[in-house]
């Protein structure tokens, strides 16, 4: 098998890579309108409904989304040109990924906190400072997070930054 994929083939990777982007920012901001919904409800119901929700769409749209992204963006980087470490935007697509999942496992803490609260206490929670805490968190982290994806898109669109220089050992001689 050839290190490079044929025009056809990268063509259908880049497609399931946009779908799963596409999951994975929906996924995010369907969890900041169901957060936006829980600072504004007086309902203990849709309290508890709608952080029950924020955890199916995590486990629906944004894991799978993630997930994804990551596969089809290292099949893509890997066997194309475009490599894993030639470009700057590459590696801070890579980086800010990175952070994205590993404040996703932050993010279901406080969601998870959020559902036990509700499920106990509906609308009384909004009289309880730990899930007052967790609800401002999800809200800023997911927020942030929100943005950091908008972010990858601008990035992946206009590329910026450049290509890497490559740091080339000089070859060894070989006359004595």
């Amino acid at each position: 098998m050839s290190k490079k994929m044929s025009q056809d083939h990268k063509h259908w990777w880049l497609i399931f890579h946009l779908v799963f982007t596409a999951m994975w920012i929906g996924g995010g901001f369907t969890q900041l309108a169901l957060i936006l919904i829980v600072h504004f409800t007086a309902s203990g119901e849709l309290l508890y409904s709608a952080h029950s929700f924020m955890h199916v769409f995590d486990l629906a749209l944004i894991i799978p989304g993630a997930l994804g992204v990551v596969v089809t963006g290292i099949v893509l980087s890997v066997r194309t040109h475009w490599g894993l470490t030639k470009y700057y935007w590459i590696l801070s697509k890579e980086g800010i990924a990175l952070i994205l999942i590993a404040s996703g496992g932050v993010l279901n803490i406080w969601v998870q906190d959020a559902i036990q609260i509700t499920a106990e206490e509906r609308l009384d929670a909004l009289h309880n400072p730990d899930y007052l805490h967790d609800r401002s968190m999800l809200f800023i982290f997911g927020a942030c997070q929100l943005l950091l994806l908008l972010a990858v898109i601008c990035i992946s669109v206009k590329k910026p930054w450049g290509k890497r220089k490559s740091k080339r050992l000089p070859a060894p001689s070989t006359s004595r």
